[in-house]
């Protein structure tokens, strides 16, 4: 049983991790659309368009692409994607040690929030779990990073992780806090929260 919870987390990972790779794809191509259109009006003697950063490009609510700085930093994309890629290819622990790497060479890149909630995934299937490691990396998403699309889905495992730590009040407190806070937005987050209290509770 506990062998079968285990890969089942591993997939629910590894399609978790497809989404983001092709929401941040498109989140690329969106931004050089937008890049190119602004360049092209700029030289057609437009300005409308020319106003505010390209950055300002954003993900579509509940998308998987959740971004820290507004600016990319050089050499922050090929460190993050190296780290993810261990992340693909079920190497737990050298992932954790590939992001914290990244987390301490761009504490404030573009990718920090990704970074921080790819550690709170990965804390919970190395073996052995370290539920307050993971604890810990899903609670700076949310300090630093409250606005963030990942919110509600670093909010939610922190009421798992809660639980899984014994704690059933804090869980209740966290999976209470996602339904109340985003219960209008579109975030698949809300009805795991609401599942899992009527499995649990």
């Amino acid at each position: 049983m506990f062998n079968e919870v285990q890969q089942l987390r591993q997939e629910v990972m590894r399609l978790n991790g497809r989404v983001e790779e092709l929401s941040n794809e498109l989140n690329q191509l969106k931004s050089q659309s937008l890049d190119r259109y602004r360049d092209l009006d700029q030289r057609l003697g437009g300005s409308a368009a020319g106003a505010g950063p390209s950055a300002s490009v954003a993900p579509a609510a509940g998308g998987a692409i959740a971004m820290g700085s507004a600016q990319e930093i050089p050499g922050e994309a090929d460190a993050y994607r190296a780290a993810y890629a261990l992340v693909r290819e079920q190497s737990f622990k050298p992932a954790v040690d590939a992001f914290n790497a990244f987390l301490r060479q761009y504490p404030d890149g573009k990718y920090a929030p990704n970074a921080h909630y790819w550690l709170g995934e990965l804390y919970l299937v190395i073996d052995p779990p370290d539920p307050e490691a993971s604890r810990q990396a899903f609670s700076l998403l949310l300090s630093e990073y409250p606005d963030n699309p990942k919110a509600p889905d670093a909010m939610f495992k922190l009421g798992k992780v809660y639980y899984l730590k014994g704690n059933r009040a804090k869980s209740r407190e966290y999976l209470d806090r996602v339904i109340n806070e985003y219960g209008n937005s579109n975030s698949s987050a809300v009805q795991m929260a609401r599942d899992f209290i009527t499995q649990n509770f």
